[in-house]
């Protein structure tokens, strides 16, 4: 079972990790849009779904930005190739750095807020800062301009989307469906090494 991703595909775990942070990010916008809507106890209520949402999926979401960096965007299939392509793989990137943002901006707001964070009414995180309510209003306006980014680029994401599988069909959305296979190439290289025993660089590595 791939798990890794490939030059011109994504593993498994690229491919769970995307769809598991789409549904959290999309919750936590719809229930963060929400908080401002509301008074007293409703708003506390949504407050702490929020929080607790976001912090229960913290490592999941980390691991989704760390591992799109550290394995890098795949590379096109033969369709994909063009400007389109190129636009997208930086709006994809520019989602993951957004998302970064919204991870570290949003536990130092309740932070500087001089609250700690509450989760489930399971736990409450202490904070480590003195209250500091500058701070906590310039991370706010960094937070919710993330969180704006954030919306634009999935409404176009999701646009991309389908036009590339009713009119282009050039296979972009089964790469989040079905992972790829692994690269001949490597494949064929590691093969050669364990022949040799000796490093052997990969094909599409070299120069």
């Amino acid at each position: 079972m791939p798990l890794r991703d490939t030059s011109n595909g994504y593993g498994w775990l690229s491919i769970a990790l995307h769809w598991i942070t789409a549904i959290v990010v999309l919750v936590l916008l719809f229930v963060g849009d929400t908080i401002s809507t509301l008074e007293g106890d409703e708003r506390d209520d949504a407050l702490l779904l929020h929080t607790s949402i976001a912090i229960t999926a913290y490592v999941v979401l980390w691991a989704r930005v760390v591992l799109r960096f550290v394995q890098k965007h795949p590379g096109p299939l033969p369709k994909q190739r063009g400007l389109f392509y190129e636009i997208g793989k930086v709006a994809h990137y520019v989602l993951v750095v957004a998302i970064a943002v919204m991870l570290v901006t949003g536990p130092l707001m309740v932070w500087f807020g001089g609250e700690g964070i509450e989760v489930w009414d399971w736990l409450v995180i202490p904070s480590p800062f003195e209250a500091n309510f500058a701070v906590r209003d310039a991370l706010h306006r960094v937070h919710a301009t993330s969180a704006l980014v954030i919306l634009i680029l999935t409404l176009l994401h999701i646009g991309g989307v389908y036009k590339h599988a009713a009119f282009n069909q050039d296979g972009t959305f089964s790469k989040m469906l079905v992972p790829a296979k692994p690269d001949e190439n490597r494949d064929a290289s590691r093969r050669a090494e364990a022949d040799r025993g000796t490093p052997a660089r990969a094909a599409h590595d070299e120069p």
